[in-house]
């Protein structure tokens, strides 16, 4: 078991963090060899940033959500000073559990009311792709990190468009609110910071998601790199919601 613990940044403000926009999850390299997770927007072609650690999304009444998508570039669209994936190479996931406060868990949950207040979940959370009893992987809110499986494989130029599935256990209204919980990327042998989805059930709160989004940034992720700043590409603005 390898539990990673998380240290609570108090002192960073909300101005020095990024907010997470309401797109698909953008791999690319840049040219030191870092893997870096952004965000892409198939809708304008666009790639939004280079530096996003929390993505949000909903799930739908069934419990079940398939975003975000995971996206890599081809190398005749990547920008200067970035590159494209390795071609025809695997991309992996495994989630793992995190500590908040006193609590190490791999998936949390936090009702929507009051403040932002994630604890362990209740609830269990299948990750899966088909054939779902081949390709399956179940975070049960306890302290284990969880082995997951290949997401996708880049094309022989790079490129990668794949979604997964997530799906609750309970879909009660006991089980409303919103869940948190992690993942770690590797494309062959590159290793991306860990990543945190942050996906609202059962609630329609517009402001309570935000809010739990800048928690997650505020109290668990790192400052944001200055990297796509200095590369000249846009640093996260406002979300956008589909």
């Amino acid at each position: 078991m390898n539990i990673k613990t998380i240290t609570v940044l108090s002192t960073l403000s909300l101005s020095t963090l990024a907010s997470a926009q309401h797109a698909d999850l953008l791999l690319i390299q840049d040219n030191a060899g870092n893997l870096l997770t952004g965000q892409y927007d198939f809708n304008s072609g666009q790639i939004l940033n280079t530096n996003t650690r929390v993505y949000e999304g909903e799930f739908d009444l069934f419990g079940t959500s398939d975003e975000p998508g995971f996206n890599a570039l081809s190398q005749s669209n990547i920008p200067t000073g970035f590159q494209a994936l390795a071609g025809n190479t695997a991309l992996n996931f495994d989630a793992h559990s995190f500590t908040i406060g006193t609590t190490t868990a791999n998936l949390y949950h936090w009702d929507g009311t009051g403040q932002v207040n994630f604890t362990a979940a209740n609830n269990s959370l299948t990750i899966s792709k088909a054939p779902s009893h081949i390709f399956s992987s179940l975070l049960d809110a306890t302290d284990t990190d969880v082995a997951g499986f290949d997401i996708g494989t880049t094309t022989a130029d790079g490129f990668l468009h794949k979604h997964i599935d997530f799906a609750l256990s309970d879909i009660s209204t006991n089980a409303n609110g919103f869940y948190l919980w992690s993942f770690d990327l590797t494309v062959g042998g590159l290793a991306a910071d860990p990543i945190f989805f942050v996906h609202g059930f059962g609630i329609h709160n517009e402001p309570a998601h935000e809010a739990a989004v800048d928690w997650v940034n505020t109290n668990i992720v790192p400052a944001p790199s200055t990297l796509a700043l200095l590369l000249g590409l846009p640093a996260l603005t406002s979300r956008r919601r589909r």
